[in-house]
């Protein structure tokens, strides 16, 4: 008979945690609880543990399996070769939760991997820190499992621990997008909608980048909301604009003087906007990323060479007379902030033509 452990998802009781763990360390099949419904899991890379999913789920040797992890990140940094932007809003968007995403990691090599949201099966895979395994737990072909006892119905005495985290919430399989297909193909529609992948590819991320995130790329970020708003009254839809700083501590309030001349000139009230430093994440998601000066741009494709062809310097929307770096009016008169602003809104006007 194989054991079954209960675990509270309001009171983790993590000795219980590591019991799953030491089982599945040793090269063990446990069943774990996912959103969705009950999945076998087997450590990664263990022929034997393998062979034995195939087995005890009598599936096609054909059929790979996806992985399971914790981390987004750690599909980003050790599996996935380099996706399209919107393949990372889709991690952001959907992660951790049920959708299985499929890619490349090596060569023509295709992957699925999944980051689920259960909390139990989350704690298991973090003290794990190695990926599992994680197909649903039932006969291939036959109904899902929802419960722990409809597990050890099928699976009883074939399997090394069944972790018990109550009935699955979602009583529906992950859906399954292959991204290897442009724009992508849905393999499995399951608790996410095609209609919502699909809204997360349509809706295009601008970035604007400067150094603090508390002058010039707020206030490009708000101009651009706003005149690209009245040219296409479904840009809210279609456009997510946003804005991050290369060196500044996130949480900093907009420039006084950026307050005033946006309240002033355009009626635009920006008092609850706070700074926030650009990351590799941000950068990869990004379909066209502006900046205000050429060493900015330098950074980012320092940083993350993979922005190549979406980093563009703001000033290329300036006349050719006038193109130069947007100057940085940290520290200078509200005057000069007026010229930084007037020299933005033109550049944002001719922006809003070629979007």
């Amino acid at each position: 008979m194989t054991e079954k452990i209960i675990i509270n998802p309001k009171n983790i009781d993590y000795m219980l945690i590591k019991k799953a763990v030491d089982v599945l360390s040793r090269g063990g099949i446990v069943a774990l609880p996912t959103e969705t419904v009950y999945g076998l899991g087997g450590l990664v890379d263990k022929n034997e543990v393998l062979n034995k999913l195939y087995e005890v789920k009598n599936r096609q040797e054909d059929k790979p399996f996806s992985y399971a992890l914790f981390s987004a990140d750690k599909v980003i940094n050790n599996y996935f070769q380099t996706l399209p932007p919107f393949g990372y809003r889709i991690m952001e968007n959907f992660w951790p939760g049920p959708l299985t995403i499929i890619y490349y990691i090596d060569g023509n090599q295709k992957l699925g991997i999944r980051i689920p949201s259960n909390v139990i099966t989350r704690e298991i895979l973090k003290e794990l820190n190695f990926p599992v395994y994680l197909p649903s737990a039932n006969l291939s072909g036959e109904k899902d499992s929802v419960t722990a006892e409809e597990v050890q119905t099928v699976f009883d005495g074939k399997i090394d621990l069944i972790v018990d985290g109550g009935e699955c919430s979602k009583n529906q399989p992950s859906t399954v997008i292959d991204l290897t297909f442009k724009p992508f193909k849905i393999l499995r529609e399951g608790n996410i909608k095609e209609k919502d992948l699909a809204l997360t590819f349509i809706k295009k991320r601008i970035l604007f980048v400067c150094t603090g995130n508390s002058c010039r790329s707020p206030m490009a970020e708000y101009l651009l909301k706003k005149y690209l708003g009245q040219v296409k009254p479904y840009a809210s839809s279609r456009y997510e604009i946003i804005s991050r700083g290369i060196s500044t501590f996130s949480g900093l309030y907009a420039a006084s003087n950026v307050i005033t001349i946006l309240k002033d000139k355009e009626d635009i009230k920006v008092e609850g906007f706070v700074s926030k430093k650009i990351d590799r994440n941000i950068l990869l998601s990004s379909d066209f990323i502006f900046t205000m000066e050429d060493r900015q741009s330098k950074y980012i494709l320092e940083f993350e060479p993979t922005t190549e062809g979406r980093v563009f310097n703001l000033k290329k929307f300036l006349p050719s007379i006038i193109e130069k770096d947007i100057p940085d009016p940290i520290g200078k008169d509200h005057c000069f902030y007026e010229k930084v602003y007037t020299t933005l809104k033109e550049a944002i006007l001719e922006l809003v033509e070629w979007i």
